[in-house]
This record gives C-alpha cells, sequence and structure tokens, in this order.
C-alpha cells in the first residue's frame, strides 16, 4: 500500500463512523477524493508512514479500532504507532471476545435478570447504563444486539434525544466489522442465564 492507498482507507473507514448516509461495505471503501487533495494535504507524511508499517487487513483494524474509541481522531494522532496503546488493547479484547462477553454478562446479571437488561426504566435500560459506566464493552452491546436485535425496541421506547441515537449510531456502524460466530454467543447467553 502506498500513502494514498492508506488515505482512502482512512477516509472511507472514517465516514463509516461519522455519517449518518455512507456506509463502508455498501460503497466498497470508495470515496470521491482525488490523488491532487491527498498530496495537498499537510499531514500526508502520517498516511506514508502507516503504508510501510501495516497491510490492508491490518490498516482496517488499526482505524477501526481508534474510530470505535473516538469517531474523530485526527491521523496524526494515530500514527505514532509505538504509542497505539488503542489498538494494541482493542487486539487483545477482540482475541479474547468470548472471555469478555462472558465476564460483561457476569456483570450485567449481577443485578438483573437477563429480561431486565431490556427493560426501559426511566431514561436508559440497565443494559445501556452498564455501558455508559463503562462496566461492560461495545462489543457486548453488539453481540447481544445480533442475537436479539434489541436496538428496534430500544429506539421506540427511549425517548433521550442526546445519548441514545449517539451509541445505536455506534453499535450499529461497528456491528458488520466484527465477525462473530453467533451460535458461540448465543451458548454462552444460555449457560449464564439458565445457571
Amino acid at each position: 500500500m502506498n500513502g494514498f492507498e492508506v488515505y482512502k482507507l482512512y477516509l472511507a473507514i472514517k465516514l463509516h463512523f461519522t455519517s449518518d448516509s455512507y456506509n463502508y461495505f455498501t460503497f466498497n471503501g470508495k470515496t470521491r477524493t482525488t490523488l491532487q487533495s491527498f498530496e495537498k494535504r499537510r499531514d500526508k507524511y502520517f498516511f506514508k508512514k502507516l503504508a510501510t508499517k501495516f497491510n490492508q487487513d491490518e490498516l482496517i483494524q488499526y482505524f477501526v479500532a481508534h474510530f470505535v474509541q473516538n469517531g474523530d481522531t485526527w491521523i496524526g494522532d494515530i500514527s505514532k504507532i509505538e504509542n497505539s496503546s488503542v489498538y494494541n488493547n482493542w487486539i487483545k479484547k477482540i482475541q479474547s471476545m468470548s472471555f469478555v462477553f462472558s465476564n460483561d454478562l457476569d456483570v450485567l446479571l449481577t443485578d438483573n435478570s437477563f429480561e431486565d437488561l431490556f427493560k426501559v426504566i426511566n431514561t436508559h435500560p440497565p443494559i445501556i447504563k452498564q455501558y455508559l459506566s463503562s462496566r461492560i464493552s461495545l462489543e457486548t452491546l453488539v453481540i447481544l444486539n445480533q442475537l436479539l436485535n434489541f436496538i428496534k425496541d430500544f429506539d421506540k421506547s427511549i425517548n433521550d434525544p442526546i445519548v441514545w441515537p449517539d451509541i445505536k449510531k455506534k453499535v450499529l456502524k461497528y456491528e458488520p466489522f466484527l465477525s462473530l460466530d453467533k451460535p458461540k454467543y448465543k451458548q454462552i447467553v444460555l449457560s449464564k442465564v439458565s445457571s
């Protein structure tokens, strides 16, 4: 990959996470950027630097890890690979996702029954409150939405116009980047709920 290709990938993934109308998968990662616009950028060095460090699949993961954490990430902040704890922590979490998910379910089920996690009380249901207090991961929300499709129901019953739309967008935008073994996670849920 060269710097311009890294820039196109960065722009496509950034648009995916920040724009309501752009979907990385629908548009196959294509954007309307040009080589001329890239050459005019003052930060093109950062893209060229990343091109020497990662292949395309790794770059996708690298950008996703950063945009999931902060949708307004600047390339200069994430080009310091040697300081990329965000990416390293994300890789560790993804590699141990079933363990993280299982632990998150334990946290969720400590004070609530499984059904109660999805009941909207006051503003948000307990599962969203646990996410907002950083007690469970975004990945757990994504997995549970894949299994239960709860976002549609929350849309009807959550009246919060500020926090909920951002969470919903983040879950839905992140979902296609996670390849999940749904039967495996379903079994984890069943084992936790039945015990």
